[in-house]
């Protein structure tokens, strides 16, 4: 298992722990049940234009702003192309988003229980599309910028904009994001991600992501981690 950052994995398995477990909620709701129906659109897109907002679509669109600022933005002068394929891919996930957003307030407006089901039914099958093409996204990036992105830069630099990418997301959206990603990582990786940001630039998130580690990772993870980071 290489040791160089990799700087789309852990947000990535975040990402996808937060799909598979919406598309199971989907599922499984009686959308002829009002409360049901609103819970889950409300999950979806509330607050969908607001960047403080961690709705999951919210934090789907957002993942892409911060990614094409502090990931992107370093690899566009050698390898525009790569950069143009990702920012077409995320524009379509925005557009994807913004469909979906506007099934939710179909359904939230809805109080007919056949037409809140036709609604939900339909509401299923876009998030459903939207999941897909964004899970075929993520691993699209791993596989076309990661390698790039260890033949361009060193060590230090790739730690640079890790340290870049999660310091500047504030400090709720953060935990938010740290709540899906640190379970849905294998020891290994949880163990490289803590620690580096032992070392990252003031002010960092070492604290703020121990604090998250002990509230969102079961016991015995967490004693697993705090023996091999040595905190």
């Amino acid at each position: 298992m290489t040791k160089r950052e990799n700087l789309f994995r852990p947000i990535h398995k975040g990402i996808r722990s937060m799909v598979y477990e919406l598309g199971l909620r989907l599922g499984v709701t009686d959308f002829t049940s009002v409360r049901e129906s609103n819970e889950i659109a409300t999950q979806l897109e509330r607050e969908l234009t607001s960047v403080s907002s961690n709705c999951i679509l919210c934090l789907l669109r957002i993942h892409s702003v911060h990614e094409e600022r502090d990931l992107f933005a370093p690899v566009r002068s050698d390898d525009p192309e790569i950069i143009a394929l990702m920012m077409s891919e995320h524009h379509e996930i925005v557009r994807r988003i913004e469909g979906v957003a506007r099934t939710c307030g179909e359904l939230l407006g809805s109080t007919e229980p056949a037409r809140r089901v036709e609604i939900g039914d339909r509401l299923t099958l876009e998030t459903n599309d939207l999941f897909a093409y964004y899970l075929a996204h993520l691993n699209n990036e791993e596989a076309t910028l990661v390698p790039v992105m260890w033949e361009r830069f060193t060590d230090e630099q790739l730690r640079a904009m890790r340290a870049r990418f999660y310091n500047t997301i504030p400090l709720d959206r953060f935990e938010t994001w740290m709540r899906w990603t640190l379970p849905a990582l294998n020891p290994h990786e949880l163990e490289v991600l803590v620690s580096g940001m032992r070392t990252d630039p003031a002010p960092n998130r070492f604290a703020d992501v121990l604090r998250v580690c002990r509230e969102a990772l079961p016991a015995d993870r967490w004693s697993q981690l705090e023996s091999r980071i040595g905190n």
